[in-house]
């Protein structure tokens, strides 16, 4: 990263000091100005706020792009990549979905490095500052300050390297620790070396928040920092640790109810299954454009991209035909003929296969949800049954299906049949939140969008899992002469 200030840090100082905020008291929504970067350095907690801030703003990407709007567009953006979610028309978030984005000239290569990378670097700062300062607050800071990096190290390294299992030596990620020596290139580090620094913060994470009370589910605790160890730990294959912090992640979280599923469930932040997300209102929408946001590019009822523009977010029809009749996650799609539908008040008409899911009667100002706890029962569940404890998976699948489905019966099968059922199940579930893309990708499943009566678009095409790989953008490229391209 030759003169990494340039790149990644500028963008970040940039960011901070930009993200629009006046209410300086309110965490996490707060920020702090420049000026007060400089005068206030006690208040590391408003700087923090921004970051969080930040991560669901539009031009967290360093960009002006409609689809540069922090975690959610880049869950998104995964998600289109996948088997499972289509696209309608060649538009905003297109280059995801068609995998123009893998290229380094692409704007989503950029926008996806730059999100987590200039994050990394203020958590960076932060965390020097708070190295000899132990008292209680300022542990909490740094718990979530680490549990951010690794979040933020776990999407990049999945995005720009090969999968964990199979390619520890392969190129990774230039690892960024520290605020000092910012000109100074740095080369990437393995795969493996990566994911040692990402198990490292995580668990550390875990540790200082073991007392934090958050004030909003927009801040991470210790339950949402044992959900990110969760999924990276099912990464790595150390699936003792995996099932034992996704079984703790969710204990004592109720399920959404059907209500909570098929209406607005999924633009509430006090949905009973919310481990972290983000509280949106009309200040934090002012940031950027209303329309570079996810219900705006996800939600086909309203009147943003998705819904006025027609840039429909459609499932896949071999997915939707899995999904039981007595499933009720089944009514938030449409089926295989056009339909009218109901939502706020209006009627229209819609295409078949259709997403109703993501439904915000605000004009965009619906919640972003992060983590869900349904995510947890299919990892604890995958976790369970790649260790042999067969029985214990297949109650944890029968836990969570049986809510959906009042006929799903308990699971007889075993081996791969059960692992396979899980997955299918964990797509049903979690299709659109952005988990299908790394599951194949961590899985070996090609992309199969060409087969008999498909509903893909402008993205049918197949492919194998070795083109599951961004490439580093140009940008970074350019400016550091230490860092090699992927091919």
């Amino acid at each position: 990263m030759k003169k990494i200030k340039y790149f990644i840090a500028a963008i970040a100082i940039t960011t901070v000091i930009n993200s629009c905020s006046s209410d300086l008291n309110t965490l996490p929504e707060g920020d702090i100005s420049g000026e007060q970067l400089n005068d206030d350095q006690s208040k590391p907690e408003k700087i923090l706020g921004g970051i969080y801030l930040d991560l669901r703003s539009n031009g967290a990407g360093g960009t002006t792009s409609h689809s540069d709007f922090g975690i959610m567009a880049i869950k998104a953006g995964a998600d289109l990549m996948s088997n499972d979610v289509i696209q309608a028309t060649n538009q905003h978030l297109g280059m995801f979905y068609n995998y123009e984005a893998t290229n380094a000239s692409n704007l989503a290569s950029e926008i996806v490095w730059t999100t987590f990378y200039a994050r990394i670097f203020i958590i960076n700062k932060l965390l020097d500052d708070l190295q000899t300062d132990t008292s209680a607050k300022n542990r909490a800071i740094k718990g979530q300050l680490l549990a951010l990096r690794a979040y933020s190290y776990f999407y990049l390294v999945r995005f720009y390297a090969n999968d964990y299992k199979g390619h520890p030596s392969d190129p990774g990620l230039p690892l960024v620790l520290t605020a000092s020596n910012q000109s100074q290139g740095l080369p990437r580090s393995t795969v493996s070396e990566v994911y040692g620094q990402i198990i490292k913060d995580i668990e550390e994470s875990i540790v200082l928040l073991n007392s934090f009370a958050r004030p909003s589910r927009a801040q991470i605790d210790q339950r949402t920092a044992k959900a990110i160890a969760a999924e990276v730990f099912l990464q790595t294959g150390d699936y003792v640790k995996a099932g034992k912090y996704a079984a703790e992640g969710k204990q004592g979280i109720a399920l959404m109810t059907e209500d909570d599923y098929t209406t607005t469930g999924f633009s509430n932040i006090n949905n009973p299954e919310v481990i972290w997300g983000f509280h949106n209102n009309v200040s934090t929408m002012s940031i950027g454009n209303y329309y570079a946001s996810f219900f705006s590019m996800f939600d086909n009822t309203n009147e943003g991209y998705a819904g006025a523009a027609q840039i429909r977010k459609l499932i896949d029809k071999r997915l939707y035909e899995a999904i039981p009749a007595t499933d009720y996650r089944k009514k938030v799609f449409n089926g295989s003929q056009n339909a009218s539908y109901t939502f706020n008040g209006k009627t229209k008409n819609y295409p078949a296969y259709v997403s109703w899911k993501f439904k915000d009667p605000s004009l965009f100002e619906g919640d972003y949800i992060y983590i869900r706890a349904s995510s947890l029962y299919y990892i604890e569940a995958e976790a369970l049954a790649r260790q042999g404890r067969e029985a214990e998976a297949r109650q944890i699948l029968f836990d969570i299906t049986s809510k959906r489905d009042k006929n799903y019966l308990l699971s007889s099968k075993s081996g791969i049949e059960l692992i396979n059922e899980i997955v299918l199940q964990k797509r049903i579930e979690l299709w659109g939140e952005g988990y299908a893309w790394f599951d194949m990708k961590r899985l070996n499943t090609p992309l199969e969008r060409i087969y008999p009566g498909t509903n893909h678009t402008f993205g049918r095409f197949n492919l194998t899992p070795d083109k599951f790989r961004f490439q580093i953008p140009n940008k970074e490229i350019n400016n550091n002469p230490q860092i090699k391209q992927n091919e």
